[in-house]
């Protein structure tokens, strides 16, 4: 049981780095000069359609997972490591769906064919990219607190 719920673990927190650094990536091709406009477009609906369908259940079906540890090991909520590796979790979900909320507004506003629409996008991808910066820095906090604070 313990070898299947940390496979579900492990599985679903590569699905949710995956996705992660996928719709970021797809986010900044449709930012970049030049692109076609139809393809910028599938490029922005697409990783709307990432975050929205795939990062977000990843990481909610991993921490279902780590309930179900801390449930079979109350004794774990002792530790310290622990109590820093919830709290970037807890950071990664909020961080996850301001980054879904923000790409499906993108999304909104390149459909409304507004004027202003360019500049208020324009915006969205920058503050997109910066919310992947601080995903990934999180990311590395996390696997620090699970690999060395947690064995160190």
């Amino acid at each position: 049981m313990i070898a299947a719920l940390l496979l579900v673990h492990l599985v679903a927190f590569a699905a949710y780095l995956g996705a992660g650094f996928a719709q970021t990536q797809i986010m900044k091709l449709s930012a970049r000069d030049g692109t076609a406009a139809v393809l910028r477009d599938e490029y922005e609906r697409l990783a709307a359609v990432i975050v929205t369908k795939i990062e977000l259940p990843a990481i909610f079906a991993s921490m279902a997972s780590g309930v179900v540890f801390i449930t079979q090991n109350p004794a774990l909520m002792k530790q310290g490591w622990l109590h820093g590796k919830l709290t970037v979790v807890l950071v990664l979900v909020v961080l996850s769906h301001l980054e879904m909320f923000n790409a499906r507004k993108i999304v909104r506003a390149r459909a409304s064919g507004a004027a202003s629409a360019d500049e208020e996008i324009e915006r969205r991808k920058r503050n997109h990219g910066a919310m992947g910066t601080i995903g990934a820095l999180l990311v590395v906090v996390l696997l620090v607190l699970v690999t060395f604070v947690r064995l160190g």
